[in-house]
């Protein structure tokens, strides 16, 4: 894990509401060679972009949880350019512990939210971002409940992507909301779906909280195979 102990600390003289962003990342074995290399430039091309962006700079807290052998904090909640300068190495390893890396990020955002309450800090509604090559190989159907009713209640944005030929899209199905549901990434576009996500937060935080569901995102043709995600069982 990196050491951001000093700088994860809330700067309460900063007026601009916060966007907490979870990255659940799949890194287990499976991942290895050109997907996590792919996955690993995006992130940081997603840390940079984001960073230089001055609205979105001072509103997005992002936070990464890996899951490959175990379910890690790769890094901890801290401003996007705070991880910008000492970015996690993503190595791929390991089985899919997916269940342990969804309570691990649930528990995370509620004490991050609790602390914005503490601290009378606005709060945009979390994102959490999801990418995995596979199927979990732990117990996943309680985790997934609390963060999926989030979804449904639309109190957090949830975006879940399936990577590659073997991603388990029926378990993605249980775990995300139906709409919008889970989509096939295109190739390995992680940049491609990095940017786009860069372009969200920016909309995002150059909103106000109260506006923030009438956001209209951009188009994910770039980074999303829409006629190749798999219909669902029975269909």
């Amino acid at each position: 894990m990196n050491d951001y102990a000093e700088e994860t600390t809330l700067d309460v003289t900063n007026p601009a509401p916060r966007c907490p962003v979870v990255l659940l990342l799949d890194t287990s074995g499976s991942m290895s060679g050109d997907p996590i290399e792919e996955l690993r430039a995006g992130l940081r091309q997603f840390l940079r972009e984001t960073s230089d962006d001055e609205t979105a700079s001072m509103s997005v807290e992002l936070e990464v949880v890996t899951f490959g052998g175990d379910a890690a904090i790769a890094a901890p909640f801290a401003p996007v350019n705070v991880i910008n300068d000492n970015p996690p190495n993503l190595e791929a390893d390991g089985y899919t512990p997916l269940g342990a890396a969804l309570t691990l990020a649930d528990k995370e955002l509620k004490e991050r939210r609790r602390l914005y309450k503490t601290k009378g800090i606005s709060s945009y509604k979390p994102w959490v971002i999801l990418m995995t090559d596979g199927g979990p190989n732990d117990d996943w159907e309680e985790a997934a409940k609390a963060m999926r009713s989030l979804g449904e209640q639309k109190k957090l944005q949830y975006i879940g992507i399936g990577i590659g030929e073997d991603a388990d899209f029926d378990t993605l199905r249980e775990i995300l909301p139906e709409h919008p549901g889970p989509v096939k990434l295109k190739g390995l576009c992680f940049k491609e779906f990095f940017s786009w996500l860069t372009d969200s937060l920016k909309s995002v935080s150059a909103s106000s909280v109260a506006e923030q569901d009438k956001i209209q995102l951009g188009n994910v043709t770039s980074w999303a195979d829409l006629a190749g995600t798999p219909a669902p069982s029975g269909e």
